[in-house]
Order: C-alpha cells, then sequence, then structure tokens
C-alpha cells in the first residue's frame, strides 16, 4: 500500500488538472464523523472555487444540521434522479468515512457507473481499490485524516471556524466523547490547532449532545426497560426495535444515536447489538469492549464491516429473522474470532 503522504500528493495532483464538478459521497445512516468531514470538504472546496454537491443515500440527521453546508445535502430518497445526473456529471467522487462502495446503499450503483475519478478519505481497514485511497485505520476518525489531508494540500490557513466545528463533530463523535480509540498525541494536536482556528466547543456540544427531545428519550426509555436482551451463553445485550416503535414515539433520523453504547457500561456484557426495522431493511449497530472484533460479525455475515469496537451491517430479511441469524452465528464469531 502507498504512502500517506504519496497519496495526498496524488490528490494534490488531480485537484491541479482542473476538477469542476464534484460529487461527496458519504456512507449510509451518515453519523458524526461522516456528516462533520463532508461539511469541512464542502467549505474548502468552496474556498478553492471547485463546484461540489453532497449526496445521501437517506437523510442526515437533526442533529448535525448545523453544520456549514450540510442543509444543502441531497438526499436519493428525495431526488435520485438528480443524484443519478450529478453522479454521471461529476469529474471527481469523494467516498468519506466508507472504505467500499457497498457502504453508500442505494447511491452505489449511481457511483460504480459514474466516470468520474473516486478518492476515498476514511480510517476503516481494508479499504478498496479506487483511483486514490487515502486511508489511516490508526487516526481517531475520517475528520482527523481529513485535517491532515486539507492542511497538507492548503495550509492551515484554510482553515476557518466552520470548518474546525465540522472536523471536532467527527473527532468528538466517533470516540465516544475522546473516550476510545484516542490516544495518538497527534489527535489532541489536531483539536487544539482547530481551537486556534475558531473552533466553538460550546456550541458544538449543545448542538449534538444538549438537543434531545421527549419523544427520543421515551424510544430510548422503552427500548432500555422492554427490549434489552441479554444472552444466556454470551456477553451480548442485543436491542431489536421495530418500525412501529420508531413511528409510535416519532423517530427522526439521529434519534437512536449513541443508544447502542449504553449496554456497554454493564460491567459483563462485552458486545451491544443494535437491530432497527425500517421500510427498506434491517440495519444493525455492533459495538464491543476490547480485542472483541464486531466488524468481522458484521462483515461475515451481515453484509458490513467497521472498526474492530464499531461495526455496522443491514440485511433485507424481517426483523424477526435478523434476530435469529445474530443468535445463530453468535457461537461461530465467539469460537472463530474471540480469543
Amino acid at each position: 500500500m502507498k504512502e500517506l503522504n504519496e497519496c495526498i500528493d496524488e490528490l494534490r495532483f488531480r485537484l491541479a488538472e482542473g476538477v469542476k464538478n464534484v460529487v461527496i459521497v458519504p456512507h449510509i445512516s451518515p453519523d458524526g464523523d461522516a456528516v462533520g468531514a463532508c461539511s469541512a470538504l464542502a467549505e474548502v472546496l468552496s474556498r478553492v472555487d471547485i463546484k461540489w454537491n453532497i449526496l445521501t443515500c437517506d437523510r442526515v440527521p437533526e442533529y448535525l444540521r448545523f453544520l456549514k453546508h450540510i442543509p444543502s445535502a441531497i438526499s436519493n430518497l428525495d431526488k435520485p434522479e438528480l443524484c443519478k445526473q450529478l453522479s454521471e456529471e461529476a469529474d471527481l467522487i469523494f467516498m468519506l468515512d466508507h472504505n467500499s462502495v457497498r457502504r453508500e446503499g442505494d447511491l452505489e450503483y449511481f457511483v460504480r457507473n459514474s466516470k468520474a475519478h473516486r478518492v476515498i478519505i476514511d480510517h476503516h481497514p481494508e479499504p478498496d481499490a479506487q483511483n486514490i485511497v487515502i486511508s489511516d485505520s490508526q487516526v481517531s476518525s475520517t475528520c482527523e485524516l481529513m485535517y491532515v489531508v486539507v492542511t497538507s494540500i492548503w495550509g492551515k490557513e484554510i482553515i476557518t471556524a466552520d470548518m474546525a466545528n465540522s472536523l471536532y463533530v467527527g473527532i468528538n463523535t466517533d470516540t465516544g466523547g475522546l473516550c476510545h480509540n484516542s490516544s495518538r498525541p497527534e489527535t489532541y494536536r489536531i483539536i487544539a490547532s482547530l481551537l486556534e482556528a475558531g473552533l466553538n466547543k460550546e456550541f458544538v456540544h449543545k448542538h449534538v449532545y444538549q438537543m434531545n427531545n421527549i419523544s427520543r428519550l421515551r424510544l430510548i426509555g422503552n427500548t432500555l426497560l422492554n427490549k434489552l436482551q441479554v444472552d444466556e451463553h454470551y456477553p451480548v445485550a442485543i436491542m431489536p426495535i421495530t418500525k412501529e416503535e420508531l413511528d409510535r414515539y416519532g423517530y427522526k433520523d439521529g434519534d437512536l444515536e449513541g443508544l447502542v453504547n449504553i449496554p456497554l457500561s454493564v460491567h459483563n456484557i462485552e458486545v451491544s447489538i443494535q437491530i432497527t426495522e425500517r421500510k427498506e431493511r434491517v440495519k444493525l449497530s455492533f459495538r464491543s469492549k476490547g480485542n472483541i472484533p464486531v466488524n468481522e460479525w458484521a462483515k461475515a455475515w451481515f453484509n458490513g464491516g467497521g472498526h474492530i469496537n464499531a461495526a455496522g451491517g443491514q440485511m433485507d430479511l424481517p426483523l424477526e429473522k435478523v434476530i435469529s441469524k445474530v443468535h445463530a452465528t453468535m457461537p461461530l464469531f465467539f469460537y472463530e474470532y474471540v480469543k
């Protein structure tokens, strides 16, 4: 695999060739890291006069829409023909915070069939082969890597206060408030640089952590009280959530953010799995402690992947069958992957 600096230089040269139309694509169900990276990249492209569009498979969670440029993101759920057209017209597509086009949901077909060069900027292991792959699984987040990419190409002076806020959202949320995957000193040097560039931590924390509504609290409360299951034989907690429950509590995108982490606060639970029934498919979120590689569980049986301690998957099966598959693959996972 090429050195990181060499890959960044490849992007520098590609941009210098006269890139005019850029499409920015986060992964399906975009989180703080994906959305923060999209916002920051859109801002820097605006500053260097390159036209861009952010395309999403579904919708950006409401609590992240305060970030600059994110309200203008185009959802494939609303405008599939426009997403198709913009993908066809692009000469460069950025794949942010995911390592494979399979993680783009219904946008995958458009991206695969576009003639545009594709650029991955991501921190998940084992990225697909693309025209340019800027990947580092040692960094805390894609937003940390985005800071390195942007400042390497344009210098620290390109970082605005809005960009600093966006990058900090990704670093903070992808590390659970700097609780995990955040022991590199360089991570904190970057945060210090973001503060110098105008990062408003209080503003960011208010929007990310203090914008709850009562319906969200009731949905989370119902899940923890009535739906949480702990396996009898393995240290695994499972939380299945039906579409009817989402509708009953007025679910909005982002309302379940962080829920999957809560069972891990119990001392003898090592893995937490949230299984959510949506209109189009069933989505799974995996979290774990220590060296339990839930990304392998998601990858092997649930069309997903991710980090060793945080992964996702999806299935085109009824909810009950997905729950059964989780139970059926549990012994296989612990036997094959857990030492």
